[in-house]
């Protein structure tokens, strides 16, 4: 598949990610904004925290990095409106498309002052709740489901976690797996997306990146 298509699997995790919700009347849930916020105005870039985020090395092989996930965190909702109201110190993000297209991985990490981290997941987790089959401003909808049990035992590890499996509405050929992580003042939130792929590679795309980032936080 082409570049352009992974491209479109990053700009997807707008949608995907709950960039609005709009409620039975098409009117926005009280939980999402339906403009995002600059990242800049949750946290300044930090580049000691980009040693704490997935490398290619990481993921199977044909991931590599795309810098063009800097174009779609602004509205990267999970991650944008769980921050929202917090106080963090910073941030860092990576993006990877694969080579055949059909897969990307996406990483968001955020330094937490006080309890923020722990706040963070407790936030995400309700907008994960509040979201499920409920369409976005773009009209795209996805059914949220808890992660299989072999995929939510990567986050064992986290001191707090929480996450869900999407998949779209009407035609399930698209889907993404959310992990939400803490480990002390730090918090991450992962997104596989996954377009048309197998159903075994649904379990361990996943498996792997989460499992990545909750060792890259712990150090």
């Amino acid at each position: 598949m082409t570049h352009r298509r992974g491209w479109v699997l990053l700009t997807l995790a707008i949608p995907l990610l709950l960039v609005s919700c709009s409620d039975d009347d098409d009117s926005p849930t009280s939980t999402t904004s339906t403009t995002a916020a600059p990242t800049d105005t949750i946290a300044p870039d930090d580049p000691e925290l980009a040693g704490l985020l997935i490398t290619a090395d990481d993921l199977p092989e044909g991931f590599a990095p795309n810098e063009e996930v800097d174009n779609t965190i602004t509205a990267f909702c999970a991650g944008q409106d769980a921050a929202a109201g917090l106080s963090a110190e910073g941030r860092a993000i990576t993006g990877f498309t694969r080579t055949p297209a059909g897969a990307a991985v996406i990483e968001v990490v955020f330094r937490f002052e006080g309890d923020g981290a722990a706040q963070f997941v407790t936030k995400a987790e309700e907008i994960i709740g509040s979201c499920s089959e409920v369409p976005d401003e773009t009209g795209l909808a996805f059914t949220y489901a808890p992660l299989s049990e072999p995929v939510a035992a990567t986050l064992a590890d986290a001191d707090s976690s929480t996450g869900a499996v999407g998949s779209s509405v009407g035609s399930g050929n698209l889907t993404v797996e959310i992990a939400v992580v803490q480990h002390g003042d730090l918090g991450a939130l992962v997104a596989v997306l996954g377009l048309d792929e197998p159903q075994a590679d649904l379990d361990a795309l996943p498996s792997t990146a989460f499992a990545a980032a909750v060792a890259g936080l712990a150090g």
